[in-house]
């Protein structure tokens, strides 16, 4: 492909880490910052402070603003 950007690896390190389990976090638009375990329509959200992850979000809404968050609704 003429004019195509190279594709590289993302650094996983990069991401930004949970300080409770070293999950990567979501941010939201707002600022609220989430917990994510899993990839694609397979995410699960937690606040950061369910340090037991016993109450995932369950309705795909940011807690905070009522934003969506990304995956399969």
């Amino acid at each position: 492909m003429i004019g195509a950007a190279p594709v590289t690896a993302v650094d996983a390190s990069a991401r930004p880490q949970s300080p409770t389990g070293g999950q990567p976090l979501y941010r939201c638009e707002c600022g609220h910052e989430l917990q994510v375990f899993g990839r694609d329509r397979h995410r699960v959200y937690f606040e950061l402070t369910n340090t037991s992850l016993d109450d995932p979000v369950m309705d795909r809404v940011c807690p905070e603003c009522g934003r969506y968050l990304p995956g399969k609704s």
